[in-house]
């Protein structure tokens, strides 16, 4: 479907790869317009030259934006605000930037867990309230990436899946509070998708595993092990991220769209299984899925 109007823009975080970059052009080549935020400058040029290649040039106008950084969120709010004045409207912000820290609960440092749910949690929340009197104005929608694993969270990965479970539950909270003011909410959340995150989560994996005090490796270097070769066979079956960023594009353009969308055969399994199975059945799925150690030799002193 595409849009009527050239002056509807959406603003999508995280688009110097993976689900963002994919939904920055999927959106610009179905007449949106698309403020593309990115980090570091030589993404901005990356996404400039892609714009040239598939012949959206002027669709697609990157922005240097932190979502953890205040600074740089008011100065892309006043972009969005210089585009209305211009005579635009902003239809949607697509939450998506991400990073992931990894490790056991136990050896995680807090700052970690802090720089997590900035990335995660407190980022688009921050996006969120300074846009929501635009989003008012149009009528607009909130499309928040989240994560399977905010909803069937696991091992090894904590501070990540919990970001995304708050994430979740935040989606719920905005779709009912920002209702009666007509903007749609939408909770997107993928599985397995071919991105650059997902390819360094072995190698990551293995190197915190290597890295583990003698007195830790007994306790977590096998389920450290075991995960980092889930996630290679993750890739292998992922989906494009091309392709999830179709969903994307219905939770823009749908007249009514669904409160949640989940991405990939795997994530919709996941979900039907943590609905409708007990706690512990769940566990023993997770164990025996990602090959995990059922047992470790307790060490003197513990």
């Amino acid at each position: 479907m595409k849009s009527t109007n050239s002056a509807n823009w959406i603003l999508v975080t995280g688009t110097s790869s993976g689900i963002g970059r994919a939904a920055t052009f999927t959106l610009a080549e179905n007449g949106y317009r698309v403020l593309a935020a990115v980090r570091k400058q030589e993404d901005v040029e990356s996404l400039l030259a892609e714009a040239g290649t598939r012949r959206v040039v002027g669709a697609v106008e990157p922005i240097i934006l932190d979502v953890t950084d205040a600074g740089q969120i008011a100065a892309a709010v006043e972009i969005v605000r210089a585009k209305i004045a211009a005579g635009g409207r902003l239809h949607a912000i697509v939450n998506n930037a991400g990073a992931q820290w990894a490790g056991p609960i136990e050896t995680l440092p807090l700052t970690d867990w802090r720089l997590q749910f900035d990335v995660l949690f407190f980022g688009p929340i921050a996006l969120t309230q300074q846009l929501l009197p635009q989003l008012r104005a149009s009528r607009g929608r909130v499309i928040n990436v989240t994560s399977i694993g905010g909803i069937m969270p696991g091992p090894m990965i904590a501070a990540y899946q919990a970001a995304k479970a708050a994430l979740e539950a935040v989606s719920d909270s905005m779709r009912i509070e920002f209702s009666p003011f007509g903007v749609h909410v939408s909770a997107i959340a993928p599985a397995s998708i071919s991105t650059p995150m997902l390819k360094r989560s072995s190698e990551q994996l293995n190197r915190i595993a290597d890295a583990l005090p003698k007195s830790l490796q007994p306790f977590y270097a096998d389920a450290l092990r075991a995960f980092a070769k889930t996630t290679v066979t993750a890739d292998r079956f992922s989906i494009s991220p091309e392709k999830a960023s179709l969903t994307i594009l219905r939770a823009v353009t749908a007249p009514r769209p669904r409160t949640r969308y989940l991405i990939g055969m795997d994530a919709k399994l996941s979900a039907f299984l943590k609905h409708n199975l007990p706690d512990r059945w769940m566990d023993a799925v997770t164990f025996r899925m990602m090959g995990l150690p059922r047992q470790v030799k307790s060490q003197k002193g513990e």
